[in-house]
């Protein structure tokens, strides 16, 4: 049986959410998959002529270029926005009637969206399919700490890390142990002068612990007990998913869109909120009750890897050729 060519197209340096659908792709034997983790157009127009269904991941400038290359009408074509590009003119951009589904994160950004396009859906198909984690590969913790609270992510506006230096203020003053595991990279050299600076001004230098980027986030993960975001705006964010299926408790930031995801009890509006979060203990002494409820709700609402590719698989067997 002749297999159909399945082409995965990135931009080079934004290929870890798709590297782990392709590797599931690849296990299917219906399809010949070939990554184009894309550098110049020319590599966009190899992959195009090459496949007969294309998936491209971002709807940014390359998946603009994309719909541009006039072979691209005889293909099937997904495309899959994430968050940063619901804020940008690139969406505009793009030629939809080239593209038979539209994915979508999250509802809240399909909104966003669709507000800056009032056409799209006479334009292109949309669906929502939320991210997904290999819940496999993730251990639910064997040690936690309370006072340890995780906060994952490259330090940028978005992540608003002056709340989380705010809220590590309050905390102190009422236990000099909690400390803040910062695992991420300064993707602006302005957070990392001023965090370091107000720190220091805060008195809470010493409960600031910065690790950079981490190759080994399980052994990262381990020992923690509280996840905290505090970001302003998001698509359906990793650190959050994989914080809890280790079973840390997600004390959120309410972003747009966090309400339709997450139970109302992990989310905070202010500083004081947040601390009432991080500080209650319930008093059931069970252990792990509360942390395998954590990874249980992500289990429950389908947030798995398994499930996410279940979902692109159906899309990617409908697609065929525009006529």
């Amino acid at each position: 049986m002749k297999k159909t060519k399945l082409a995965f197209i990135c931009q080079n340096q934004l290929t870890s959410f798709i590297e782990p659908i392709v590797q599931q792709f690849e296990k299917f034997e219906d399809y010949q998959v070939r990554r184009y983790y894309i550098e110049t157009q020319q590599d966009i127009i190899g992959a195009i002529k090459w496949a007969d269904r294309v998936f491209i991941e971002w709807a940014n400038d390359v998946a603009v270029f994309a719909t541009q290359v006039y072979e691209l009408k005889k293909k099937g074509v997904i495309i899959r926005l994430h968050s940063y590009e619901s804020l940008t003119h690139m969406p505009q951009q793009i030629d939809w009637t080239m593209v038979d589904y539209l994915v979508f994160v999250a509802p809240h950004i399909q909104k966003i969206v669709e507000a800056k396009i009032p056409d799209l859906q006479d334009r292109v198909m949309p669906k929502v399919i939320y991210n997904g984690i290999d819940i496999d590969r993730i251990a639910l913790n064997t040690d936690f700490n309370p006072h340890n609270i995780a906060y994952v992510c490259n330090i940028n506006h978005k992540k608003e890390p002056a709340l989380a230096l705010q809220i590590m203020a309050e905390l102190v003053k009422i236990n000099p142990d909690y400390r803040l595991h910062v695992a991420g990279t300064f993707q602006d050299e302005r957070y990392e002068i001023y965090m370091k600076y107000i720190a220091k001004e805060m008195g809470i230098e010493d409960n600031i612990i910065y690790y950079g980027f981490v190759n080994d986030m399980d052994e990262f993960w381990n020992g923690k007990g509280i996840l905290l975001s505090t970001s302003i705006y998001e698509g359906h964010p990793f650190n959050i998913m994989e914080g809890a299926a280790h079973g840390l408790k997600p004390v959120i930031h309410n972003f747009m869109g966090a309400r339709e995801m997450y139970p109302k009890c992990w989310l905070f509006n202010t500083v004081n909120e947040a601390i009432e979060r991080i500080q209650y203990q319930p008093s059931d002494p069970k252990p792990y009750q509360y942390s395998r409820g954590y990874r249980q709700y992500i289990i429950d609402q389908g947030w798995t890897l398994e499930n996410m590719v279940a979902q692109l698989k159906v899309l990617v067997d409908k697609l065929g050729g525009k006529k």
